[in-house]
């Protein structure tokens, strides 16, 4: 008997004449630290996302992510500032390197979750960005024997309650997260070799980081991201993210892993030219039709979409939040009939909010239970 990581990962690899279900729960939304009585999402632990499957009954899929670099590596000390208060947290974050600091500003409040209020780098920073990510990279790629060593327990817990992914901006294109989106794009159409020159330095680090994860550390899935259509024009996918993901992804599999890809604003254009069947991803989500997402009609997406490709979706969180048990239920079982005969796993548009009543996502379950029978 399969236990349930197993199920999830042959899902994934090989679908299923009966339904599947797997909530997105965890990643900082905060419906798990609801659920465990805490009205900051910051607060919420693993412990919180392993009761909140365990509650809801789905199949897990947990998303942590890659430690801090100064926990990979403790040489390197992250300073922090706080202001909080009782309803507000403020806090700033400070790395030192050789080219000048990496710094970061985080703002939360109640049951809203965290916010960026700075990133560390943008385009005013000019060539000296590529020396701060650069070395930031280099850091990392230092520290990756040690992942197993500091990641390897929590992976191992988990596995006792389903399958795991690891992620960090495994994206080229991102530049280890430390510009925000518009940012990048600056940045490479103005220092286009600079950009270039950098990201294929990231490949090969996010390689090694990807290597120690699956192999020593036991990651099932190592998660690899991408901005929406309402931040990146289709000629960045065709010049970065298309041939940046295949060097990475092809890697990842070699290791024996698997790509899980989350994007939940909209997809469109980039669905219908390809780009995703392009991108060596196994796990996909999500397909969703406005006002989350801009796909009309999953049915169609699917037949789009490679069919060796597992999808994960599309329940808008707006239905989650405001519809009735009816509401949901009702487009639970459009999802069903959409995605009938194709590698597609029922759950949301995105990480389920705090808010969204438990009983809309319990009866998204039961849908699906009863549909198998």
């Amino acid at each position: 008997m399969m236990s349930t990581r197993q199920r999830f990962i042959d899902y994934v690899k090989n679908g299923s004449d009966e339904p599947f279900i797997s909530l997105q729960l965890g990643g900082g939304a905060g419906f798990d630290a609801k659920l465990a009585g805490k009205l900051w999402h910051s607060d919420g632990t693993l412990d919180d996302t392993i009761r909140a499957y365990e509650i809801v009954g789905c199949e897990p899929l947990f998303n942590i992510g890659l430690p801090g670099l100064d926990k990979l590596s403790p040489e390197i000390k992250k300073h922090v500032n706080r202001e909080d208060t009782e309803t507000e947290k403020t806090w700033e974050e400070f790395t030192e390197t050789p080219y000048g600091d990496i710094e970061w500003k985080f703002h939360e409040r109640h049951k809203t979750g965290v916010v960026i209020l700075k990133y560390a780098l943008n385009v005013d920073d000019g060539e000296k960005v590529f020396d701060i990510v650069s070395w930031y990279a280099e850091q990392h790629l230092n520290a990756a024997d040690s992942i197993p060593e500091v990641l390897g327990p929590t992976i191992e817990k988990l596995h006792k309650h389903g399958a795991v992914s690891v992620q960090w901006n495994m994206q080229p294109f991102e530049l280890f997260g430390l510009a925000s989106v518009d940012n990048l794009v600056l940045l490479a159409k103005i220092y286009p070799e600079r950009f270039r020159k950098t990201c294929d330095f990231i490949i090969e680090v996010s390689k090694e980081i990807a290597k120690y994860t699956i192999v020593d550390a036991g990651s099932d899935f190592v998660f690899l991201g991408g901005p929406g259509s309402e931040m990146l024009s289709p000629q960045f996918y065709k010049d970065y993210l298309i041939p940046d993901s295949q060097k990475i992804t092809d890697s990842v599999h070699q290791n024996g892993g698997l790509i899980y890809s989350h994007i939940c604003s909209p997809i469109e254009p980039f669905l219908s030219m390809g780009c995703y069947n392009e991108m060596g991803i196994d796990l996909f989500e999500t397909l969703s039709p406005p006002p989350v997402g801009n796909v009309p009609d999953l049915a169609e997406a699917r037949k789009v979409m490679n069919p060796d490709i597992c999808t994960r979706g599309n329940i808008g969180l707006d239905v989650l939040l405001n519809g009735s048990v009816e509401d949901v239920e009702k487009g639970t079982i459009e999802i069903l009939e959409a995605t009938k005969g194709t590698k597609h796993m029922v759950a949301a548009s995105d990480y389920l909010f705090y808010d969204i009543p438990l009983e809309n996502a319990k009866v998204m379950v039961d849908t699906v239970r009863n549909w198998s029978r």
